[in-house]
């Protein structure tokens, strides 16, 4: 058990004074980077926690969320998540709370090395915090690691099943969003729907993201529950970039595939096919009806003003941080999966069908 491991223990293992071990983990700067690096390391294959760490665990009735960090992690390498139209409001949703609740605020991006485990135990020994929301793209291992470091965690818009026992996570609820997309775009008359979703698994290394999964799913559901066929050359994945949208939307138009709505996997990847449709001489949405999910500030200043599946991303960061503090608090209580509920937001993007062009038969 890493309760069991001593300052002592680690010392020997990587061959110094139980002193230098100590100046690790307060931080001392007297310390060379290649000693505090094998300390850390030996730490992390111990799971030794640090003398603060299994000092709260022994008293974790008096535990305090006083330095909470937000570690974000993206698909791709693409900057912060201020940078991001729908990670930005998740992000000021939580320094909001932070400063109401007079906790520190400590922002890290961690993209590059959510793929290294070792590393990733380091940083949280390395930054000692008392708590973290893990925002984005974590796998499992990712988790583990950080959660070798005994620090609290929350995932925020990432769901893994094989975890889902052992870490608290907030989730917009994507399976009823896009189904809330595909019913409206049926119920102005449209059948032949096209779709472009997000990574599928299948890239080199694979991306799996669980709200785009989740979204792709109720999309399937939508016609197989009405006995309607899945007609596949209308499906297009994506980077869930504007460029990758964009991308996306050519080679349906390429490949000659009759539609006349299109639902995007989020908004970015929306307005990027809204490009690709108006360079094709296609008038949306007069005749192609676009539908995309998010609810991003930027959809609604496009013309037409995009509609979509809106998520209250400032919600979403605001109880991620609320269940953080109760994780901190409470660290016995069991963990919780929360999804909050989405809205339809109606603008120009979607029209009914015309009645010179009647939907084609199923």
């Amino acid at each position: 058990m890493a309760e069991s491991v001593t300052a002592k223990e680690v010392a020997l293992r990587a061959e110094v004074s139980v002193g230098t071990v100590s100046r690790v983990f307060n931080n001392y700067s007297n310390v060379s980077h290649e000693i505090r690096q094998r300390v850390l390391r030996v730490a992390t294959d111990l799971g030794y926690q640090g003398p603060h760490r299994q000092s709260a665990n022994t008293q974790s009735s008096t535990r305090l969320l006083k330095i909470m960090g937000f570690l974000y992690a993206c698909h791709i390498d693409e900057g912060p998540a201020t940078t991001d139209p729908y990670w930005d409001p998740i992000f000021h949703g939580v320094e909001r709370e932070c400063r109401r609740s007079n906790v520190q605020f400590v922002y890290r991006t961690v993209t590059d090395i959510r793929h290294n485990p070792q590393r990733l135990t380091e940083l949280m020994y390395e930054m000692r915090l008392d708590g973290a929301l893990l925002v984005g793209q974590f796998d499992s291992e990712a988790i583990r690691a950080i959660q070798a470091s005994g620090t609290p965690v929350v995932q925020v818009d990432n769901y893994i099943p094989d975890l889902a026992n052992s870490i608290d996570t907030i989730l917009a609820d994507n399976f009823q969003g896009a189904r809330l997309a595909i019913d409206y775009l049926i119920g102005q008359g449209h059948r032949h729907i096209a779709f472009i979703a997000g990574p599928n698994g299948t890239e080199t290394p694979p991306v799996y993201i669980h709200a785009t999964q989740q979204r792709w799913v109720s999309y399937c559901m939508a016609f197989i529950e009405r006995n309607w066929p899945i007609d596949h050359s209308l499906i297009e994945k994506s980077n869930l970039t504007m460029e990758g949208g964009y991308r996306a939307c050519l080679r349906l138009l390429e490949c000659g595939a009759d539609f006349t709505a299109l639902f995007c996997v989020d908004d970015i990847t929306a307005i990027g096919a809204m490009k690709a449709l108006r360079e094709a001489g296609r008038d949306v949405p007069g005749d192609i009806s676009v539908i995309g999910f998010d609810g991003i500030e930027l959809g609604e200043l496009i013309t037409p003003a995009l509609t979509t599946i809106r998520v209250n991303a400032p919600d979403l960061g605001a109880i991620a941080f609320k269940t953080l503090v109760s994780r901190v608090t409470n660290p016995s209580l069991p963990c919780v999966t929360v999804q909050l509920g989405v809205q339809l937001v109606q603008r120009a993007s979607v029209a009914a069908i015309s009645s010179s062009r009647p939907p084609r038969g199923l």
